[in-house]
């Protein structure tokens, strides 16, 4: 036959691109409607499956033997021995199409058995039935989707299940028993342990749930372990959403039941905001009067009896001078006396460590006092410059965990996502050598800290979480009922990749 020109191929080609994908759409339409046919009604879809194999096979043989009937009467020798040779390569050559048993569902097999295996894995103790043991849909080389066994077991009663069987003030004798279980953070607890005040996302946290829980996962374990076993400085980073403000407020809780002194910086990015400075001449560093104030207050409010027992070079209580520190801000005072006192604070708090007292600074959003402040220099009649929180003298005292570690200090620190700072300036935060050198541009502050990565959440503990906010807020009615803790929990690993503030904001909605 002739060739069509080249014109006409590349439209056929065309039409072919572009009506290619909808008839592969329809396709697959059609197969997802036939299983979900096949799963709510199978005995309905095999009897029509049945019946139209036999009106299909009836049909077929009438059409068969009226063929045979006409090829009878006019093929030739030859064409039978052409179609003995036919029948002879498809006996030889090829095989054909494995049928179809009756109700079954057809699906494309490999593109789910990674997340197979972790369902199989995650329903074990749910008690999910197999499919074809009650006489339902037989799937074949697919992924067959979850059938709980019944509805959800919500989670009900005064008492919640994953409470740890601890009071929350005993938080300090905590185990690998009380992993991925709950403790109350008290009103009476908060006012013992946390007078600087809890951070935003914990009272979030408080807020969405209604209750005061709190989980304590592996990864709080591993480093309470790791404080005890006489790593003096930590590094807290992960990814966003990856629960390190609560690992930091795990950790202080431990630590003040343990009976350290702890300076508690709920946030260190207020460090860097609103506060009025000057350039301190003898150092040529910035003098941050509300910045040194706040500190002040944070040290007294959780630590008032500890620093009266505590005395500086001069013979000073560590409270008297924080106290008049505070005094001279509230009345208008010189600034740089507000920020002599807090510094005089931190060098008191050095030689307490020296001595055998056990402190621990622990701050969160640590990062933060290694980018920029609001504040600007003027450089000249059009330029100003941005003032770095290390380039003022609270923000360099504070940052510095090396000093801190080698006077005797616990230091840990907490990497926020909150905090906009280059990939690069964050790499160079702690040192992975344990020898602590100073290598490829790090900061000689951070020398001494350890890096230890804080994990998301993963399904199990994503479970426990469902079944805290299911029990905390009284049900989640926007979920079906036949949907398990478990099957929940894996399709919210999915959606937020095991962020927790994310998973939040989801159960607020599905409450």
């Amino acid at each position: 036959p002739p060739r069509p020109l080249r014109g006409t191929r590349y439209a056929t080609r065309t039409l072919q691109g572009a009506f290619a994908p909808r008839f592969v759409m329809l396709a697959r339409a059609a197969s997802r409607a036939a299983s979900a046919v096949a799963r709510v009604a199978p005995p309905v879809a095999t009897a029509a499956w049945t019946s139209l194999r036999n009106l299909s096979g009836s049909s077929r043989d009438d059409e068969t033997a009226a063929a045979e009937e006409t090829r009878g009467a006019t093929d030739d020798p030859e064409d039978d021995s052409e179609s003995g040779d036919d029948e002879d390569e498809d006996e030889d050559g090829s095989e054909d199409d494995a049928e179809v048993p009756l109700g079954a569902v057809t699906a494309e097999a490999g593109e789910d058995d990674d997340v197979d295996d972790e369902i199989d894995d995650l329903y074990d103790d749910e008690g999910t039935s197999d499919s074809s043991a009650d006489g339902g849909v037989q799937w074949t080389g697919g992924v067959e989707p979850h059938r709980p066994s019944g509805k959800r077991e919500k989670e009900g009663g005064s008492v919640f299940s994953l409470m740890s069987g601890r009071d929350g003030s005993d938080i300090g004798s905590f185990d690998a028993t009380d992993v991925d279980r709950f403790w109350d953070l008290s009103i009476d607890t908060e006012k013992k342990w946390f007078k600087e005040g809890l951070p935003r996302g914990v009272k979030e946290e408080f807020e969405a749930s209604g209750t005061r829980r709190i989980m304590f996962r592996k990864s709080d374990l591993e480093i309470r372990e790791a404080v005890k076993a006489g790593n003096k400085g930590m590094l807290l980073d992960g990814r966003r959403g990856a629960g390190k403000t609560i690992a930091l407020v795990n950790l202080v809780a431990w630590a003040r039941a343990e009976n350290y002194f702890v300076v508690y910086v709920p946030s260190a990015k207020a460090l860097t905001l609103d506060s009025s400075y000057t350039k301190d001449e003898k150092t040529g560093m910035w003098d941050t009067p509300e910045h040194a104030g706040k500190l002040l207050r944070w040290i007294l409010a959780g630590n008032e009896s500890g620093l009266q027992e505590m005395k500086s070079d001069d013979g000073k209580t560590l409270s008297a001078i924080a106290t008049e520190g505070v005094e001279s801000l509230d009345k208008g005072g010189d600034g740089k006396v507000v920020v002599e006192a807090v510094l005089a604070v931190l060098e008191g708090l050095k030689t307490a460590a020296k001595t055998g007292t056990k402190v621990m600074f622990a701050i969160d959003e640590y990062n933060a006092l290694f980018g920029p402040t609001d504040m600007h220099e003027v450089l000249g009649a059009r330029r100003r410059g941005v003032i770095a929180a290390g380039d003022t003298r609270v923000g360099a005292a504070l940052r510095d965990a090396t000093g801190a570690t080698t006077a005797g200090m616990t230091y840990v620190g907490v990497v926020s996502g909150t905090i906009s700072l280059s990939t690069k300036l964050t790499a160079r935060l702690a040192c992975s050598d344990p020898d602590g050198q100073d290598k490829d541009g790090q900061f000689p502050e951070t020398n001494t800290l350890t890096h230890m990565e804080v994990p998301r959440f993963n399904p199990r503990e994503i479970a426990c979480l469902v079944r805290h906010y299911d029990h905390a807020r009284s049900g989640l009615d926007a979920v079906d009922a036949t949907v398990d803790h478990a099957q929940l929990a894996l399709r919210l690993k999915v959606l937020t990749q095991g962020n927790a503030k994310e998973m939040r904001e989801m159960m607020e909605a599905l409450g």
